[in-house]
């Protein structure tokens, strides 16, 4: 099967690594728990630009050139690879096309066939934004996994099952009822066996 990945919060763990920086730089006691959305600027109370600020710097510090993986995360992609063609689709700005690259060579080398920038911030006026649900479609994507309840069920509109990543994530909370073709999981050992699941059960 064609399989898309989120890489943020799914492979690995970029706001553990932002609250980290932003403690450091700023000596705010932030944790998960109070991430309760993507827009970082109404979590901090701050303006956008402000928020865009410290991201900038923060994307210029060894908080983010290293985080850490998501447990389970190697050993369940370097499972899927042997079987499935893999692809990342991340909301990052393609300007961090070369730290993104690195960042999956050093902990996935060989297991992804692309990795696409959607730019869903539009950090310069020349990026083209696209929706990950589009990349899919293009991309004859099967399953997506991802942490963000507005990409899922973007993607779930487009008829694509998506595995809803949910280790505890404030951000994607909710108490409306789910599209059937969404399902929550809570670690990479229950994605493979979902993966396995779908894979049975439509014969791919």
């Amino acid at each position: 099967m064609n399989i898309g990945i989120d890489l943020d919060e799914v492979l690995v763990n970029h706001i553990e690594a932002f609250l980290a920086y932003h403690n450091h730089a700023y000596g705010t006691k932030l944790e998960k728990r109070d991430i309760f959305s993507y827009s970082f600027e109404q979590v901090l109370g701050e303006s956008k630009q402000d928020t865009r600020q410290k991201l900038l710097h923060f994307f210029n510090t060894n908080f983010f050139r290293d985080m850490k993986v998501i447990a389970g995360a190697k050993e369940a992609i370097a499972v899927l690879a042997r079987e499935h063609q893999l692809s990342i689709i991340t909301a990052r700005p393609e300007f961090l096309l070369q730290q993104t690259k690195k960042l999956v060579a050093d902990h996935f080398s060989h297991c992804f066939s692309t990795v696409t920038f959607t730019n869903q911030n539009q950090w310069q006026e020349t990026d083209k934004r696209i929706s990950k649900s589009e990349v899919c479609f293009e991309r004859e994507i099967s399953i997506m996994v991802d942490d963000s309840l507005h990409h899922a069920k973007d993607c779930a509109s487009r008829g694509i099952y998506v595995l809803l990543m949910d280790l505890d994530y404030p951000w994607n909370q909710t108490s409306e009822r789910l599209p059937q073709n969404i399902k929550r999981v809570h670690s990479w050992e229950e994605i493979v066996s979902e993966i396995a699941r779908y894979g049975k059960i439509y014969g791919k």
